[in-house]
């Protein structure tokens, strides 16, 4: 499914003013540099240059931030001067010390070294940064600036809407702005719950607070009871999932219900293909684009293909793994389906690895307290399907395994990215085997662009086609089962059991 003609068709987007600026024309992605250089080799219409805005008093002479993730590209007109140390916030912006006492980084990285600026300068803002480069610290710390700043002229509705297309980072969303804001007079911040809808459509005069954190189809359903006349934000973290097929709709139904209100936008990501940036450029006015790095894993990643040559073999490695020591804790296992994490997890049981499973299937209970046993090193192995790649920062992970190659480069980046962050070094092992002769092909690119080093054969696969690429997201490669036991003692030893059950129950008659 195109999701951006999904979106466009004449739609509550075409006709919303306060959102549509411009129309743009979608181009075919026909070759996977544009799907891996999302934006500075894809040109939808002229950049602008950076246009650097005059230097007001306080703003420094250097503009080098001390945390780089790659290289980086801001365009728009009146560029702000980006910032330096977090101290210059005080004289440039009057942000609190308080706040900024709470801010964890030593210094701004790339992105908050732009986004910061850009969006206390009343900018719209579309940003594209590795995992792990601190995006959620480039927002929060400017929302909670401006909102405490005006707090008594607060009329109790929501004034910040952040969207994520997952319960676990719309909860670190939440953290963030908890420890950033604490001990100041704060303003309420509340994730929109299952518990907080229902007290919002029970009670008269129930409020969701100054920030609403929320999943797309959530929010859809609770549009009718909340209030949006005092909304001056609106964040799309992970903004090219939002714009996925699974979320268009709900995003469109939240967007056209904004519609007519004044707001500055931000949308960020790790990974922004072009027709993502198209839509998001339409719905902004001269907004900044800022580029850390486009479509490219942290270079703090170490990435490392091995072939398994089967399942089988893939078990193997990882045991052989376990015996060298090679399997530090943290590590984070990827895998492609929730019953192939089930099967790998009963498999690292049996050979006594301290190990849990995180999926789609299991509470939203469950899976927080997985996280957080994870984060406290309760437990040292974590296989998970991707719902855990976008967006949850879980600190010091040292290592991420694909067990199962991802389905497009967008997937590999966000996988990968759970590790390095905050400038530190990490390392990702992908699995692959004869089965995965094409998606393989999208990790070695990746590893490339990323300025990693590939051996010569694999220079020598080639890319993969367009067709090819849609076939592998639309559906993944059929695989055996996790196990060490060939198909044929798996079907003895089933006939077996079958037979010994047999006599038993013959016996009892």
């Amino acid at each position: 499914m195109d999701f951006f003609r999904l979106l466009a068709r004449g739609t509550k987007l075409d006709d919303t003013a306060a959102f549509t600026e411009k129309e743009k024309v979608v181009e075919d992605e026909d070759k996977l540099a544009k799907s891996l250089d999302f934006f500075h080799t894809h040109t939808i219409s002229a950049p602008e240059a950076r246009q650097i805005a005059p230097k007001h008093e306080g703003e420094p002479e250097s503009h080098e931030p001390v945390i780089p993730y790659g290289k980086s590209k801001v365009t728009g007109p009146d560029v702000p001067h980006p910032l330096t140390e977090f101290k210059d916030l005080a004289s440039r912006f009057q942000v609190s010390e308080s706040l900024i006492s709470r801010v964890k980084f030593p210094a701004p990285t790339q992105i908050q070294s732009e986004a910061i600026p850009g969006m206390l300068h009343d900018r719209d803002i579309l940003a594209c940064a590795p995992t792990g480069s601190g995006k959620t610290l480039a927002y929060v710390l400017p929302i909670a600036h401006i909102l405490l700043k005006q707090q008594q002229n607060s009329t109790g509705g929501i004034r910040a809407l952040i969207l994520v297309p997952t319960k676990e980072l719309a909860l670190q969303v939440s953290e963030a702005f908890t420890i950033l804001t604490r001990g100041t007079t704060s303003f309420k911040v509340n994730v929109l719950t299952k518990s907080l809808l229902a007290r919002l459509t029970s009670e008269t005069g129930a409020k969701a607070g100054d920030v609403l954190i929320s999943t797309p189809l959530r929010l859809v359903r609770a549009l009718a009871v909340l209030d949006f006349d005092s909304l001056r934000h609106l964040v799309l973290d992970e903004a090219d999932k939002l714009f996925d097929p699974a979320f268009a709709p709900q995003t469109d139904d939240i967007l056209a219900h904004l519609r007519g209100k004044t707001l500055q936008k931000t949308f960020l990501s790790a990974t922004v293909p072009s027709s993502v940036e198209t839509l998001a450029l339409s719905l902004m006015t001269t907004p900044l684009r800022i580029l850390i790095s486009p479509g490219r894993a942290a270079a703090t990643v170490a990435q490392k293909l091995i072939y398994a040559g089967s399942e089988a073999g893939k078990l193997l490695a990882i045991r052989q793994m376990l015996k060298t020591g090679e399997l530090t804790p943290p590590v984070l296992i990827f895998v492609q389906s929730i019953e192939r994490a089930n099967a790998l997890f009963h498999e690292l049981v049996y050979d006594g690895v301290n190990v849990d499973v995180l999926h789609g299937e299991r509470t939203e209970t469950q899976r927080r307290a997985v996280v957080e046993r994870f984060k406290k090193a309760e437990v040292w192995v974590l296989i998970c399907t991707d719902v855990l790649a976008r967006g949850v920062d879980v600190h010091g992970v040292n290592l991420v395994i694909n067990y199962d190659v991802p389905q497009s480069a967008q997937a590999y980046i966000h996988r990968i990215g759970r590790t390095g962050r905050a400038g530190k070094e990490g390392k990702a092992v992908t699995f692959f085997t004869k089965d995965d002769v094409e998606s393989v092909k999208i990790v070695i690119n990746v590893m490339k662009e990323s300025g990693c080093a590939v051996d010569e054969w694999m220079t020598r696969l080639g890319k993969v086609d367009k067709k090819t690429k849609k076939q592998l997201k639309r559906k993944p490669v059929e695989r055996d089962d996790i196990s060490t036991q060939p198909k044929r003692r798996k079907r003895k030893n089933h006939s077996k059991e079958k037979i010994d059950g047999a006599e038993k129950s013959t016996k009892k008659n």
